[in-house]
């Protein structure tokens, strides 16, 4: 899965920042590729300052946008940022960079671009917009006209002049992972049957193999906690995101509530247990215990937290 950062950033008279692409000419918010190792709101504040020259904090996550591209589908992540100062000014990837009225955006707004920005703009709930939005014909056509005759062109002629090739996105890992608490307070942990270890109910995202489509996290979520459980869940709050340091891996974690099913063991859980946050066992993995504790911190906030993606030494493994 291809994973961006995007920013939606407004003047003190209320309007949107944009850049022009310098590839396919249109408008769109600041935003590229993360990084491995990169959180999401770290990606926005360093490709908001690369395109635009301005320097910004990411203060609130407020959309999360699907886009089933072939044969790696994009995960977008749009931030609201406060302008902490720079100077507006122009660079190889963006010719032109400006502030415009919400009310006057430029024509050359990609229709899926043009949604988003609405969405942002009208924001006002702590949690983010999770939206899927379809590949359209005409999404395959574009894609097919910029992959097969501009892009190429492009990049003769960069070759031509010298210039390095512009470098291809990063190719992430996602997982999902719910947080399920009970009447007297405590979360409910799987015991896996290939390790001696408790995990949270979750895993990683399917798709992505011989031409299966990449799901969402908020769906890898539900999906995989049935798997796991023979329950289904209904998604409360995203309540942190985390970065593995040491792969590019991007793990949500969602608070829930079982609607359906009872607990039932299987192929991946031998047992089920109850414990309330700070009491787990030994054996559960400590990034699943922060994300626990993440969730009942007391804050609204989403948790945007690195980790180390691998066990302790000594652990089964």
């Amino acid at each position: 899965m291809r994973m961006t950062a995007s920013s939606i950033v407004t003047n003190e008279a209320g309007e949107l920042l944009l850049i022009q692409r310098h590839d396919i000419r249109t408008f769109d918010v600041p935003g590229g590729g993360i990084d491995p190792g990169e959180l999401p709101t770290e990606a926005a504040v360093r490709e908001t300052l690369e395109e635009t020259g301005l320097r910004v904090r990411a203060s609130q996550l407020i959309g999360l946008y699907h886009w089933p591209n072939e044969p790696n589908a994009f995960l977008s992540f749009y931030f609201r940022c406060d302008c902490l100062g720079g100077a507006l000014r122009p660079s190889e990837e963006t010719p032109r960079v400006a502030f415009f009225a919400t009310d006057a955006l430029p024509k050359r707004i990609l229709p899926m671009h043009r949604q988003r920005i609405r969405h942002s703009l009208a924001h006002e709930d702590n949690q983010p917009i999770q939206l899927a939005q379809p590949m359209t014909l005409t999404h395959k056509a574009g894609k097919k006209v910029l992959g097969r005759i501009l892009f190429p062109i492009q990049r003769w002629r960069r070759r031509r002049s010298g210039q390095p090739p512009w470098p291809e996105a990063e190719t992430w890992r996602m997982g999902a992972f719910t947080i399920i608490r009970n009447e007297a307070g405590a979360v409910l942990w799987v015991k896996r049957t290939d390790k001696d270890l408790w995990n949270l109910p979750g895993g990683g995202g399917a798709g992505g193999n011989d031409g299966e489509l990449e799901e969402p996290p908020w769906e890898t979520a539900v999906r995989e906690t049935l798997e796991e459980t023979g329950c289904q869940v209904r998604l409360c709050n995203l309540t942190s995101i985390n970065s593995y340091t040491n792969e590019a891996n991007l793990t949500f974690n969602y608070t829930a509530e079982i609607v359906s099913g009872q607990l039932t063991t299987g192929p991946e859980s031998a047992a089920f247990g109850w414990f309330l946050p700070g009491q787990e066992p030994a054996n559960t993995p400590p990034q699943h215990r922060q994300r626990v504790a993440d969730a009942f911190n007391g804050s609204s906030s989403i948790v945007f937290r690195k980790q180390d993606g691998r066990l302790p030494k000594n652990w089964p493994e």
